[in-house]
């Protein structure tokens, strides 16, 4: 059975793997190359139902680029 990708797939997958970037994510969890909109809505719907968190991290020799991460609260 093939998965689906749905919120539940995401929270569990970040249980055993916090602390990881959209990119990171997406790559790893979902298996594709690419961001697109389907998963960053995915993402998004998740945090905004309190499903997962995310905390801002600056680095400073990156271009002082500011990255999120996310994990379950």
């Amino acid at each position: 059975m093939k998965l689906r990708n749905t919120q539940q797939q995401l929270v569990n997958w970040l249980k055993s793997n916090p602390c990881k970037t959209e990119l990171e994510i997406v790559q790893q969890c979902f298996g594709d190359r690419t961001r697109d909109k389907k998963h960053a809505d995915l993402i998004r719907r998740a945090l905004y139902t309190g499903k997962i968190d995310r905390v801002r991290v600056k680095f400073h020799d990156r271009d002082t680029r500011k990255l999120y991460r996310y994990f379950v609260k």
